[in-house]
């Protein structure tokens, strides 16, 4: 992928774009992050689009179909360095705030005069800058990508169909080098039976408003319930509290998991809102239990099924 068309996928995560994010009072998912990665696409033809992903093996994620398109056109990425970033933030601030307590310090003690002093602190100040700055872009460039090597769409996906057609929405993408060892596999869930009522955890990278930019790229999760109409291969998801809870952009390919487990129970992949919002009346899933035995076709093909937890 052109580094045009990386800058242009990373502003998808602050512009408002019609697809599939976590909106409502959702909450932070820092326990689910081994498991979760963004997929960036530029090969619809449409201006680049971003998803969630499920990590299925170490080299290998489970998405939405419609989130992908050519391996080229798309990567996977992960904020690999936000830890590292926060306490240079902090170290930096800590150092301002040091520089500028010296000046009425130094003035007090009678070491220097008021002015050598100002200097002096305002040098200190520039000096830590300089550093943060240098510092900075090996921080942020822990933003990691990587190359897509294959993509496999499930044969049951039918694209532009609309919310009553029954399409196995999922893709699986095979890295062209395998992720850090801090991510792992989920479990997927063989024969889990979903009631009407029963309560299933979405976590997504989405918009966590639909009106307002920057709110994407945060791990989110929320607990929503399961509704009809029941079906084999979907399940309808919608919030419980009637708060306007749900999957909405950067959300497609999302896991829904048993609740407080990364156990994989279905994929989200399309978002319904009422009173002219796109998203946070349903959110829809395709269920991964009964895919499992072409998910073990493409690993196998892959060689890939001995990192598959079943």
């Amino acid at each position: 992928m052109s580094l045009g068309a990386v800058l242009a996928s990373l502003l998808a995560l602050f512009l408002p774009m019609p697809a599939s994010a976590l909106v409502g009072p959702t909450q932070l998912a820092p326990e689910f992050k081994p498991y979760v990665v963004m997929i960036l696409d530029n090969g619809s033809g449409e201006g680049a689009s971003y998803c969630s992903a499920s990590v299925i093996a170490q080299d290998v994620v489970l998405t939405a179909a419609h989130c992908v398109s050519t391996p080229s056109a798309t990567q996977v990425f992960f904020l690999g360095g936000e830890g590292k970033l926060i306490f240079l933030v902090a170290a930096w601030i800590i150092w301002t705030l040091a520089s500028v307590l010296l000046i009425p310090l130094a003035i007090h003690f009678g070491r220097i005069r008021p002015h050598t002093s100002f200097q002096a602190g305002l040098s200190l100040i520039i000096f830590g800058t300089a550093i943060a700055y240098y510092l900075w872009p090996g921080v942020a460039e822990r933003l990691v990508f990587s190359d897509v090597a294959s993509i496999a769409i499930n044969p049951g996906y039918r694209p532009n169909t609309g919310q009553d057609t029954a399409s196995i929405d999922l893709a699986l993408m095979r890295l062209a080098k395998p992720l850090p060892s801090s991510f792992k596999p989920v479990e997927i869930l063989r024969n889990f039976s979903v009631v009407t009522g029963q309560r299933l955890q979405i976590v997504g990278f989405g918009h966590a408003d639909e009106e307002e930019r920057g709110t994407s790229g945060i791990l989110r999760t929320a607990v929503l319930a399961a509704n009809g109409p029941k079906s084999p291969v979907l399940v309808h998801l919608t919030d419980p509290d009637g708060n306007r809870l749900g999957g909405c952009t950067g959300d497609s390919g999302a896991p829904v998991f048993a609740v407080g487990r990364p156990a994989l129970v279905a994929v989200a992949i399309r978002a319904k809102g009422e009173d002219g919002y796109a998203c946070g009346a349903e959110t829809e899933a395709v269920l991964t239990g009964p895919q499992l035995p072409w998910i073990r076709e493409i690993l196998d093909a892959w060689s890939g099924a001995k990192n598959l937890t079943l």
